[in-house]
């Protein structure tokens, strides 16, 4: 493994992490109906990261080689 590989994987692992996050306080906060709405609530938050990771992979992936981080 290269010093490069490794600051890839943490780097975007971090985004990663804020975007789980920032999902899932606002799903959760803004959860009404009881159970029900947080089971809903949660789904949705699942659902929303993951795509939302999709997109971030591939955006911070260019990013990163771009600009050729070591």
């Amino acid at each position: 493994m290269t010093i490069r590989t490794f600051l890839h994987g943490f780097i975007k692992s971090s985004f990663f992490a804020l975007i789980i996050v920032i999902v899932a306080c606002h799903k959760e906060f803004n959860t009404k109906g009881g159970a029900e709405g947080v089971g809903k609530a949660t789904t949705s938050s699942v659902m929303s990261s993951m795509v939302l990771i999709l997109i971030s992979d591939y955006s911070l992936t260019s990013l990163l080689v771009a600009l050729k981080i070591k």
